[in-house]
């Protein structure tokens, strides 16, 4: 049988406005859980992210509830996010990249943890797909069928996160680990209506205040994406993502 073409999940402009996503009908029925319906206390928290910053945008906030807690995290560095920009004489590729490592060092810290909370991949920003064999064999290596795997949705829109979605469906079905995927980018190039999205599948934890003052801060980390504009002048995190991470509730499809 041939693949079914997928319609195309495009990332442009501002996207879909945060007012129509507050009165969607599809968020409003998604349930909402506390802390210990995601995950036990002796549960270890791990969290794939494509770029540095998605582990803040997809589940900062569980992130930090969990650290606070003593529960055990572990953030995957995918990629080191050397191509969120192009080199200039000011900055090469190998900088960004080290510029981009200490801001995840920085914002992780805002939520509790440390270093040694980080496993880097060094996988080429923008490549995930061709180096999918690589990234289930790490993931195979660290991840244990007790855990919690939070990464980015298998059709988020930009092909890295589609990517670390796609192999966390295989690894955890492998492995029999639990999986919850956070939309990203699909706030941006979705809407309400969008049939594509198994809407049924959406499940929401409920943001204490104080944890998504925590999350803001961790993201306000990630300087180069926030006040470094990009070709068209805007910044990676632009006003529209921003606002999305000041929801009371992180949502992710289970």
């Amino acid at each position: 049988m041939d693949a079914v073409a997928l319609p195309p999940r495009l990332i442009a402009g501002t996207g879909t406005s945060e007012s129509a996503w507050k009165v969607s009908p599809q968020l409003a029925a998604a349930p909402c859980h506390p802390l210990d319906w995601w995950l036990t206390q002796d549960t270890r928290l791990v969290v794939l992210a494509p770029h540095p910053d998605d582990e803040v945008l997809a589940c900062g906030a569980l992130l930090q509830q969990h650290a606070n807690r003593g529960g055990e995290c572990l953030v995957i560095a995918a990629t080191d996010g050397e191509a969120s920009h192009p080199p200039t004489p000011q900055r090469s590729t190998s900088q960004l990249a080290l510029t981009r490592q200490a801001e995840t060092r920085k914002g992780l810290n805002r939520l509790g943890l440390g270093e040694e909370n980080v496993v880097r991949l060094g996988l080429p920003d923008g490549q995930v797909q061709g180096y999918l064999s690589n990234l289930c064999s790490a993931l195979e290596i660290c991840l244990r069928p007790t855990d919690l795997l939070v990464t980015t949705y298998q059709l988020d829109g930009h092909p890295d996160h589609e990517a670390c979605g796609s192999a966390a469906v295989s690894v955890c079905s492998k492995i029999n680990c639990r999986l919850a995927q956070a939309p990203v980018w699909l706030w941006h190039w979705a809407g309400p209506n969008e049939r594509l999205v198994p809407w049924h599948r959406l499940q929401g934890f409920r943001v204490p205040p104080a944890s998504r003052a925590l999350k803001l801060q961790a993201l306000s980390e990630h300087v180069s994406q926030i006040a470094t504009a990009t070709d068209d002048g805007a910044p990676i995190l632009e006003a529209s993502i921003l606002e999305r991470a000041q929801r009371d509730v992180e949502y992710f499809f289970v």
